[in-house]
């Protein structure tokens, strides 16, 4: 609590480049470490520099460890978080006695090679239309909505320092995607066998299954909208979406 936010650093940056007081509604939130390649955001602007010098006016003014990549008029309807139709999310992780110290910043790290093909079996129960509380950490609220998701894919694919762990789906619980990376990193351990992940999902507990593995491997690759909403370079006013990106952080 307490800690700046990009929204806080964008909606300041906003002001000092004239577009005045606003509040700037992004697709999603992201824990405190996670980074960000793809967030999407959107404000309403009265005023300001033109939509396509905007984000060159608000990266001279924004810290350096975040980044707009680009700004582009919207239609009216469009809403950053509610227009989204899905994320794609990738979590790194270094297999390796030894990692190299700038490289922990941007991955977790397992100091044994893990089985990748028992990985990828467990993952396979893990794509499609399901009820994920097991994999999601409680925030010490009730829940009010299903935890019922849909994961459209998932691949564990390897890199030179260890594996790539990419999920997409439709959305997202808290600490969805670091439980569900926890859990496939046991069953590479050895600790859990593959099949044994149905067993955890139909528990709808979350003692069952693995570790919440830290933040500072998972990065929001894409926030996906579909076709609704084709990319607009027209000057029209008022109504703008943000690309961007900071490390940690989000797109914006």
């Amino acid at each position: 609590m307490g800690r700046e936010t990009v929204q806080e650093w964008l909606e300041r940056a906003l002001e000092r480049v004239g577009a005045g007081r606003t509040c700037v509604h992004g697709a999603g939130r992201t824990d405190a470490g996670v980074h960000a390649l793809a967030q999407a955001a959107h404000v309403v602007l009265e005023q300001g520099p033109p939509t396509d010098r905007l984000h060159f006016a608000l990266n001279t003014v924004l810290p350096p460890s975040i980044r707009v990549l680009f700004a582009e008029d919207m239609p009216k309807d469009f809403h950053a978080r509610f227009s989204a139709k899905g994320k794609l999310y990738l979590y790194r992780i270094a297999s390796q006695e030894v990692l190299l110290p700038p490289l922990r910043a941007y991955f977790h790290w397992e100091r044994r090679p893990l089985d990748l093909e028992a990985m990828r079996e467990a993952a396979s129960y893990i794509v499609g239309k399901k009820d994920f509380a097991a994999f999601a950490t409680n925030p010490g609220i009730p829940r009010l909505r299903s935890t019922v998701r849909t994961i459209r894919s998932l691949h564990l694919l390897r890199n030179r320092f260890g594996l790539d762990l990419y999920v997409s789906g439709d959305g997202f619980l808290y600490n969805q995607v670091r439980t569900l990376a926890g859990t496939l990193v046991d069953v590479g351990r050895g600790k859990t066998p593959p099949g044994r992940v149905r067993e955890i999902l139909a528990s709808k507990d979350r003692k069952q299954a693995g570790p919440t593995l830290p933040p500072q491997g998972l990065f929001l690759v894409k926030v996906d909208y579909g076709d609704q909403y084709p990319p607009s370079r027209s000057l029209r006013r008022n109504h703008h979406s943000f690309a961007g990106s900071n490390v940690p952080g989000r797109k914006v």
